[in-house]
C-alpha cells in the first residue's frame, strides 16, 4: 500500500488532545474529506480518525477519536501524517500531486538534464522544488519557473535564469 504525506503535526494544542496540523494541500477543504489519517508509531501504521476539525492561523485544529488528553498525541508532534493512496482525491487533467514530482528529471528549455527532483520544500511564500544533479538547484514553483510538468514522460522542464544554486 502507497501512504502519502499530506501534513506535518505542528504542536499539541490545549489539554483535551488536540494537535495543530499544518495541511500541505493548498485547498484546505480537501482536508474534510479525509476519514482516516496515519501516524508511524515505532514503526507501525496508527490509524487516526478525526472527530473534529477547524482551521484558522493556517493550520487546522484536531481531535481524534480515542485520544482524549494531551498525552495520548505527545507520539505526534513533528511527525507527518499520511493517507493511502486511494484515498486521494482525483484530479483533474494536468494537475499533480507533490508525491509524484519526487524522481522526475528536471531539464532546462534546452532540453539538458540538470538532475532529478528530491524533494519539495514548503516555504510561507511557494513551494520550492529541490533538485539533485551536479549541483543541488531550489526552483521555485511558480509560474517563469516551472515551465511543464510531464508525469507520463518523468520530466519537469524549468527555467534555469535566476534560480538558486
Amino acid at each position: 500500500m502507497n501512504w502519502i504525506p499530506v501534513g506535518r503535526v505542528v504542536s499539541k494544542h490545549g489539554m483535551r488532545g488536540d494537535i495543530k496540523f499544518y495541511y500541505y494541500n493548498e485547498v484546505k477543504e480537501e482536508f474534510f474529506r479525509y476519514t482516516s489519517l496515519f501516524a508511524l508509531q515505532d514503526g507501525t501504521p496508527v490509524e487516526l480518525k478525526p472527530s473534529r476539525a477547524t482551521y484558522g492561523k493556517n493550520v487546522f485544529y484536531v481531535s481524534f477519536d480515542g485520544f482524549a488528553n494531551s498525552n495520548d498525541v505527545e507520539f505526534l508532534v513533528g511527525k507527518e501524517l499520511f493517507v493511502r493512496e486511494k484515498d486521494l482525491p482525483c484530479l483533474e487533467d494536468g494537475e499533480y500531486y507533490e508525491y509524484q514530482l519526487i524522481g522526475l528529471d528536471v531539464v532546462n528549455a534546452c532540453g539538458d538534464r540538470l538532475g532529478k527532483v528530491d524533494s519539495v520544500l514548503h516555504t510561507g511564500s511557494s513551494d520550492i522544488l529541490v533538485v539533485k544533479g551536479e549541483r543541488e538547484l531550489m526552483v521555485p514553483m511558480v509560474e517563469g519557473f516551472i515551465e511543464s510538468v510531464d508525469l507520463r514522460s518523468g520530466v519537469v522542464r524549468v527555467n534555469e535564469e535566476g534560480l538558486i544554486v
